[in-house]
C-alpha cells in the first residue's frame, strides 16, 4: 500500500512509520509526499505536548513534595461528614469558651414537683424526658393545665425562654411570660416527640413568671422538660427572631444552673461505623466468639441485639457482612421514633439506605426473625459511608478530648477562655475562675442584718467584680453592693462576700455563727435546738431555729431530714454545693489534660463534636448479682455493694485495665434505680482482680458545645514536616516524663507559699515543706506560726491534696492543737496556740 494511503492509519495509531513504510510508493529524485512532512509536524507536536505534560506533572510533584500546603477546617457541633484530600492528623488552632446561666437554676430539669406552682396534678415521668432522669406529666382538669415558676430579671434586658414539651392528647402546649403582651411562644401540637416552645421578651420588672400551658379536655395530658431562661445580647435577640424554634433550642441548649463548655471532644469514627459485638446490647442467647463474630442459639422468635450509630441527614450508608439470620436497619429521630429503614428478609447484603429528614441515629438490629429455634450467625458486619460496600475492617476511631472548663461572658460571649496547642501540648488561656463553695473553705463571719448573716471567703488572686454565685438549689444569687438582703453577693479585693438567709441557716439574729456553723452550712446542714424542735420541723422552718442555747444539732437542708450531733465534716448524697464563677483581672496560661490525636481518613470521615467527656475515671468492678465470672461498673441498686461513676453517664466509650483498652458490654436500661443514669457496664470480658480499672464516658449533664478549628496536611511535604515535628515533640515530652519519674524516684521537698500572716519559725531547718512518695503519700514537715485560727496558712497544689478533708492533732507551743488539710488544698490551724505549730508527722494518701 502506498505511504500516502497508510498515513491516516499511522496518525490514528500515533506511531512513527518504519523506513520501508516511509519509502513505499516513493520515486527517487522526487520530493517525499506532503503527508510525510505533515506526519513529522504531528509527531513534533505530540512530543512537545508530552514535554508540556511532563512539566505540569513535575510542577505537581514539586508542589506536593517541596511546598507546605494545609487545609483549614472547622468542626461544628454534632455529627458531620468531612471529606479530606489526604489521610492526615488534625492540628488544633483553637477552641473558644462559652457560658450559659439558666435563670431557673436546676428546677428546669423537672425532677422536683414541689419547686413549681400548678393548678392541676403534676407527676414525674421517667420514661419520657430530654434531660436528667424524668420530665413532668400534667393532667388537665376542667380548665387548661399550667405549671409556673418565678425568676429574677433586669428591666430592659433581653431574654429567651425555651421548654421542651410533648403533647399527649391535648390540643396544644405553649410557653409564655406573664404580664408581657405578646410574650407567648409557638404552639406544639405533635404528640410523637418532644419539641421546643420558644418565646423572646424584654423584661419590664425585676422578676417575672414563666408559665407552660396545655389546652384541651379534662383528662388530657402533656409532658414538659428542660425548661431554661437565658439573658441574651441585643444582637442575639435580633438573630433569634430569624430562627425556627428548633434552631433556637439548639443555639441555647438546656443546662442546669451555670455551665461552661465542659470537657470538649472531637471523635472521628472509623471507616467501619459499627463497633464490635461486645458493645452491642446482646440477648442472653447470643455469644460473641470474637469482636466481629457472633452466634445465636435461638429458643424463641425475635431474640435480638441492637446498636446505635449517629448519622448525617441526606448521606447514604451501606451495610455488608455475612448473615444467616435477620438484619434490620431503622433510622430514628432524637426521641427514638423510626423515620426510615428496611430489612434483609428478602434482600441479600449489601444494602444501602439514605438517612431521611429528622434522622438522628441508625439502629442496627440482628435477630432470628419469627423462627423460634436454630443457630444463626453474624460476622464481619461493615457499615460505611456511601452507596458502595467497602471491604471489611474493624472500627478504629480517633479522638481528641480536652479535660477542662471553658468560660466566657454569659450574655455577650466576650473575654472567653481559649485552648491552643504549643509544642504538642494543649494549654488554656484562662480568663475565668470556677470554684465549688463548700465547708472545706476558710469561711469567716462578717456581719448581720435582720433575717440573714453575711460571711466572707478570702480569695487572693486578682479579680473583677463579676461573680456569678449559684446556691445549693441551683438558683442564681443576686449581685448587690452594698448588700441589703439575703442571697446577695459581691467581690472585693480580699474575697467573696455572701449573705445567707435564716430560713436556710437556722441562725437567729442575735447569734454569731461559729466556724463550725458556717462550714456545716456549706456542707448542706442547718443548725437547730434539738430540745425544742424535731429535725423535720427544723428543715422546713423559715424562722430561727438556733439562738445559741439548748442542744445544738444539724439537719440536712435537702432530701430526708437526717441529722447529726457532731459538726458535719462533709456533704451528703443529693446535696449540690454552692458554685462561684468570676472573671480574673489578668488572664493566666495553664496546661490542661488531654488525650488522643484526631486524624482524618482520606475521603469521607464521620466526625462528632460534643462536650462532657470524662477521661479514665478510676472504677472498681463488682461481681454481678446472681452470676459468676461476670463483673459490673456503675451499679447503684440498694441492698449490696455499689460502684457508681462520679457523674451520671449517658454513654460509655472505653474501659481500661491497667491503662489498656479492654472488651466490655454496656447499654441503657429502663430499670430505674439499678444503674446510675440507667447506664450499665455489666460485663468485663478479660477481668482480672489484680488490674486497675478506669472508664472513659460521656456525662448526661449537657453543656454548651463550640467548634474545633484547625487544619490538616494536604500534601506529602506537609505530612512529612508534621511527622518530623511530632517525633521531636514526642522525644521532648518523653524526656520530661523521664525527668519527672526520676523526681518521683527521688522525691523533692517543696515549700508552699505562706499567706494571711503565716510565717516559718526563725530556724531555716524547720521551714514548712511537703513531698509526695511514689505510692501517693504526702508528708508535711516544719514548724509554723499563724496569725489567727481557721485562716488559711498555705494551699497544697493539685496532686498533693487528700480526697476528703482531714484533721490532724499537732503540737502547738507545747500543747495540742488541731490542723486541717482540706480537699481544696487549704491548710490551717482550727484550734490550739498560734505559735510553734509542728506539722511533722502529718501523712495522708493524696488524691488520685
Amino acid at each position: 500500500m502506498p505511504f500516502t494511503e497508510k498515513l491516516p492509519e499511522w496518525f490514528a495509531a500515533g506511531t512513527e512509520p518504519t523506513i520501508t513504510q516511509k519509502t513505499a510508493g516513493y520515486t527517487p529524485g522526487l520530493k517525499p509526499p506532503a503527508q510525510w512532512f505533515n506526519w513529522h509536524l504531528n509527531t513534533s507536536y505530540l512530543a512537545l505536548k508530552e514535554l508540556q505534560e511532563n512539566a505540569v506533572h513535575k510542577e505537581e510533584i514539586d508542589s506536593r513534595f517541596n511546598t507546605i500546603n494545609t487545609k483549614t477546617v472547622t468542626l461544628n457541633e454534632g455529627v458531620q461528614i468531612l471529606n479530606a484530600v489526604k489521610a492526615a492528623p488534625f492540628s488544633l488552632s483553637g477552641v473558644t469558651g462559652r457560658m450559659l446561666v439558666n435563670l431557673l437554676g436546676r428546677m428546669g430539669n423537672c425532677e422536683s414537683v414541689g419547686l413549681w406552682s400548678s393548678n392541676t396534678t403534676i407527676a414525674t415521668d421517667a420514661t419520657n424526658k430530654t434531660s436528667g432522669t424524668s420530665s413532668f406529666k400534667l393532667t388537665l382538669g376542667s380548665v387548661p393545665a399550667t405549671a409556673s415558676a418565678t425568676f429574677l430579671t433586669t428591666p430592659g434586658k433581653k431574654y429567651v425562654a425555651i421548654a421542651d414539651v410533648k403533647n399527649g392528647n391535648t390540643s396544644k402546649v405553649a410557653i409564655s411570660i406573664n404580664g408581657i403582651a405578646g410574650a407567648t411562644g409557638n404552639d406544639v401540637a405533635a404528640a410523637s416527640a418532644f419539641a421546643p416552645s420558644v418565646v423572646r421578651f424584654a423584661a419590664t420588672d425585676f422578676f417575672h413568671i414563666l408559665t407552660i400551658t396545655g389546652t384541651g379536655n379534662s383528662g388530657n395530658t402533656f409532658n414538659m422538660d428542660s425548661v431554661r431562661i437565658y439573658e441574651i445580647s441585643e444582637a442575639d435577640y435580633a438573630a433569634a427572631a430569624t430562627l425556627t424554634p428548633a434552631q433556637v433550642a439548639a443555639e441555647w441548649p438546656y443546662v442546669d444552673s451555670v455551665m461552661p463548655v465542659r470537657n470538649p471532644y472531637a471523635i472521628r469514627y472509623g471507616e467501619n461505623l459499627l463497633p464490635s459485638f461486645y458493645e452491642w446490647g446482646l440477648h442472653a442467647n447470643m455469644k460473641a466468639a470474637s469482636p466481629y463474630s457472633l452466634s445465636l442459639v435461638a429458643t424463641a422468635s425475635f431474640q435480638a441485639a441492637n446498636v446505635y450509630v449517629p448519622v448525617v441527614i441526606g448521606k447514604a450508608y451501606t451495610i455488608s457482612g455475612e448473615v444467616t439470620g435477620i438484619l434490620y436497619m431503622a433510622f430514628e429521630d432524637a426521641n427514638g421514633n423510626v423515620v426510615g429503614g428496611g430489612n434483609t428478609t428478602s434482600t441479600p447484603l449489601p444494602l444501602t439506605f439514605t438517612a431521611p429528614a429528622n434522622a438522628s441515629r441508625l439502629r442496627v438490629t440482628i435477630d432470628n426473625g419469627n423462627t423460634s429455634t436454630g443457630t444463626f450467625t453474624f460476622s464481619n458486619l461493615m457499615l460505611n459511608i456511601g452507596s458502595t460496600a467497602k471491604p471489611f475492617k474493624p472500627r478504629e476511631d480517633s479522638m481528641l478530648a480536652l479535660q477542662t472548663d471553658l468560660y466566657a461572658d454569659p450574655v455577650t460571649g466576650a473575654n472567653a477562655d481559649t485552648v491552643f496547642e504549643r509544642d504538642g501540648q494543649y494549654f488554656k488561656s484562662k480568663k475565668w475562675q470556677g470554684l465549688t463553695l463548700d465547708g472545706n473553705q476558710s469561711w469567716v463571719y462578717k456581719d448581720t442584718k435582720a433575717g440573714n448573716k453575711q460571711v466572707t471567703l478570702p480569695l487572693f488572686n486578682p479579680k473583677t467584680d463579676s461573680e456569678r454565685v449559684v446556691k445549693y438549689d441551683g438558683k442564681l444569687i443576686a449581685h448587690a453592693y452594698p448588700w441589703t438582703d439575703a442571697d446577695q453577693s459581691f467581690l472585693a479585693a480580699d474575697g467573696l462576700y455572701l449573705s445567707i438567709p435564716v430560713a436556710d441557716s437556722g441562725w437567729a439574729d442575735g447569734y454569731q455563727p461559729s466556724q463550725d456553723d458556717i462550714k456545716a452550712y456549706f456542707f448542706g446542714y442547718k443548725a437547730y435546738d434539738a430540745n425544742t424542735i424535731t429535725p423535720a420541723q427544723a428543715q422546713s422552718a423559715t424562722t430561727a431555729t438556733w439562738a445559741g442555747t439548748g442542744t445544738k444539732y444539724w439537719v440536712q437542708c435537702v432530701g430526708a431530714p437526717n441529722f447529726t450531733q457532731s459538726a458535719p465534716q462533709q456533704s451528703y448524697a443529693g446535696y449540690t454545693p454552692y458554685q462561684l464563677v468570676y472573671q480574673l483581672a489578668t488572664p493566666v496560661v495553664e496546661p490542661i489534660v488531654s488525650e488522643g490525636q484526631l486524624t482524618f481518613s482520606e475521603g469521607d470521615s464521620q466526625v462528632e463534636v460534643g462536650t462532657g467527656i470524662v477521661l479514665r475515671e478510676s472504677a472498681k468492678p463488682l461481681p454481678y448479682p446472681s452470676a459468676t465470672d461476670r463483673w459490673m461498673i456503675n451499679y447503684v441498686a440498694s441492698g449490696g455493694s455499689v460502684n457508681p461513676l462520679k457523674n451520671m453517664p449517658s454513654k460509655i466509650l472505653a474501659v481500661y485495665g491497667n491503662n489498656v483498652s479492654e472488651s466490655f458490654r454496656w447499654g441503657v436500661t429502663a430499670s430505674v434505680g439499678t444503674w446510675y443514669g440507667n447506664v450499665y457496664i455489666d460485663q468485663l470480658y478479660t477481668y482480672a482482680p489484680d488490674k486497675s480499672y478506669s472508664v472513659t464516658y460521656l456525662m448526661a449533664a449537657t453543656s454548651p458545645i463550640v467548634p474545633f478549628t484547625g487544619s490538616y496536611a494536604a500534601n506529602e511535604k506537609t505530612l512529612l514536616a508534621d511527622l518530623v515535628d511530632g517525633v521531636q515533640q514526642a522525644n521532648t515530652r518523653l524526656s520530661v516524663v523521664e525527668n519527672k519519674k526520676a523526681d518521683k524516684d527521688n522525691p523533692a521537698w517543696l515549700a508552699p507559699t505562706l499567706v494571711n500572716g503565716a510565717t516559718n519559725t526563725s530556724s531555716s531547718e524547720q521551714a514548712i515543706q511537703y513531698t509526695r512518695s511514689n505510692d501517693g503519700y504526702v508528708t508535711l514537715r516544719g514548724v509554723l506560726n499563724v496569725s489567727a485560727l481557721n485562716t488559711m496558712a498555705f494551699r497544697l497544689p493539685a496532686g498533693y491534696r487528700p480526697l476528703k478533708s482531714m484533721r490532724f492533732v499537732v503540737s502547738a507551743n507545747q500543747a495540742f492543737g488541731q490542723f486541717l488539710v482540706g480537699a481544696s488544698g487549704d491548710c490551717f490551724l482550727s484550734s490550739g496556740s498560734l505559735t510553734v505549730i509542728d506539722l511533722s508527722g502529718i501523712v495522708f494518701q493524696a488524691e488520685q
